[in-house]
């Protein structure tokens, strides 16, 4: 079906959406602390900059998985 293979195509678009919104706004806000932190004394350790992991948010897998699963179903029910 048609429906089941856009769908699909949707759900992956959307898991990719959401991991490249949140991997952006966490480099962001933890580059603002680290300029923070040399604009200011300069004291104690350099905070590292962390990115969000691929698993860090529930529905960015699990949003990939459905949407392979529908257009797999989409595909073997033509």
């Amino acid at each position: 079906m048609k429906f089941y293979k856009i769908t699909g195509i949707v759900f992956i678009i959307m898991s990719g959406l959401i991991y490249t919104l949140e991997k952006g706004f966490s480099l962001l806000s933890t580059s603002i602390v680290r300029a923070g932190f040399f604009s200011g004394a300069k004291t104690g350790g350099v905070p590292e900059i962390e990115a969000s992991g691929f698993f860090g948010n529930l529905y960015v897998p699990l949003f990939l998985i459905l949407g392979l699963l529908f257009i797999i179903y989409g595909f073997l029910k033509k």
